[in-house]
């Protein structure tokens, strides 16, 4: 069938470049989208200029004059029948209505880097142009966005088109494939982000939402907010550190313990543990491989030594040298005790019949994930600690979890079973807030007058 269409295009020359731009218009178009091969078509006009049927700046040109047109049809389209066209769907109108806010509140903040990043994604061609038009995100943000998003796609596509040649076909499984890589990264990095500004600038309000839901449920929170009190004083013993500290601790210990009774019982997480591997090996092609490169750095080994070693350094030149010694135990413990706890668990067979097991404690805890876990948390708390703002404390804490987050997603693509990167991820968790809690203790100890 593509043959057969490509065989068609040669033999009506440039005017072939007529039904090509035409599907890429139409695929930023909402709802129809879907059902237009976007990079096939560019990839083609690249291929067909690689053939001679028309020059390769044609082919540019086309391409990215009709993505752009594409995306301002699609921007038209939501802004001025926008409701109109929901209209003809009453639950679609009706989850609009309620939802209105917040979808003009997001393209206001995110809507440009939103329209640049959907122009990569089919699903976000499809729909991120009409969405920005109904939240009536202005012309003048829209339109520059578009453009450079249409110009460097046609670029890529036309380029790769015509590198391949009569190979073209290739690489459009490669671009669909980075193209969900790139949403779930850019789907990740918006949660992120969106979570600390909302964490940034509401520190009183989460205390007082907290309070109206505790006497909601009939719960006093005095006794508690005096305790509470009692341990942000200075001159209350080891402080707020130490309550913190044990719930932490408390917390990682039971999500480790949790991961491991669901693998000795062969509980539901092991099944989806096995629906993620398949999902993630069904999407696995080269390009992929080759964008996954960063979170594999940024687990390494070597990268989380030199992490813990400005930590360390920064600590010691502010005179905290327990924090710069506990630096250099965490990242070193972290790997000892998840390469320990692997190799004991490498022993251990799940208790339940052979037809019924899934799989066993192969990879478990995860190393990289321990170790990362470890490293990364310390970093952030290293630099929330010495932030002189709620604001400065909240994008440290929430910037080392968005990274431990990324490694955890390269751990998955490497093949690493989900319920052990939990584990690695509980075990490294686990092991700062024992190393923190202890240092912090050890200090408030010694600052104590006798």
């Amino acid at each position: 069938m593509i043959a057969a269409i490509e065989a068609a295009l040669k033999g009506a020359g440039a005017w072939s470049m007529v039904p090509i731009c035409l599907v890429i218009a139409l695929e930023s178009s909402a709802f129809v989208g879907l059902l237009f091969p976007g990079e096939m078509a560019g990839l083609l006009a690249g291929a067909l200029a690689a053939s001679g049927v028309f020059s390769p700046w044609l082919a540019f040109a086309g391409v990215g004059g009709a993505a752009i047109a594409g995306d301002a049809g699609g921007y038209a389209l939501g802004r001025f029948k926008g409701r109109a066209v929901l209209a003809r769907w009453p639950s679609a109108n009706r989850h609009f209505e309620r939802n209105r806010d917040r979808l003009e509140y997001y393209f206001a903040r995110w809507g440009a880097v939103t329209v640049l990043a959907a122009r990569f994604v089919a699903v976000g061609r499809a729909f991120a142009p009409f969405a920005a038009g109904l939240s009536a995100m202005p012309a003048r943000r829209f339109v520059p966005m578009a453009a450079l998003g249409g110009v460097v796609w046609a670029a890529v596509l036309v380029t790769a088109g015509f590198v391949l040649g009569n190979h073209w076909r290739i690489v459009e499984t490669w671009m669909r494939s980075l193209g969900a890589g790139i949403f779930v990264l850019f789907a990740l990095t918006i949660a992120m982000a969106a979570l600390w500004r909302w964490a940034a600038g509401r520190q009183f309000e989460i205390t007082a939402a907290w309070r109206r839901r505790a006497r909601q449920y009939g719960f006093d929170p005095a006794p508690f907010i005096a305790f509470m009190r009692a341990r942000l004083s200075p001159s209350g013993y080891l402080g707020l550190h130490f309550t913190v500290g044990l719930v932490a601790v408390g917390a990682m210990a039971w999500l480790f313990g949790g991961v491991t009774q669901d693998i000795f019982a062969q509980d539901p997480l092991v099944r989806v543990d096995r629906v993620v591997a398949a999902v993630i090996a069904n999407h696995r092609t080269a390009g992929l491989d080759d964008f996954i490169v960063v979170p594999r750095f940024l687990g390494s080994t070597w990268w989380l030594i030199i992490i813990a070693a400005i930590v360390a350094a920064t600590a010691a030149l502010a005179g905290d040298f327990s924090l710069a010694m506990t630096a250099g135990l965490i990242v070193g413990g972290a790997y000892v005790l998840a390469y320990g706890a692997q190799m004991t668990f490498a022993g251990f067979s799940p208790e339940v019949a052979g037809a019924r097991l899934v799989h066993g404690f192969q990879g478990f805890p995860s190393i990289a994930l321990t170790t990362t876990s470890a490293v990364y948390g310390l970093a952030g708390y290293a630099a929330a600690a010495r932030a002189r703002s709620w604001r400065m404390q909240t994008l440290a804490v929430s910037m080392a979890l968005y990274l431990i987050l990324l490694v955890w997603l390269g751990a998955l693509y490497s093949g690493r079973l989900l319920s052990a990167t939990i584990g690695g991820f509980a075990l490294g968790g686990l092991w700062l807030a024992v190393c923190l809690t202890g240092n912090l203790v050890y200090y408030r100890i010694r600052a104590r007058p006798e």
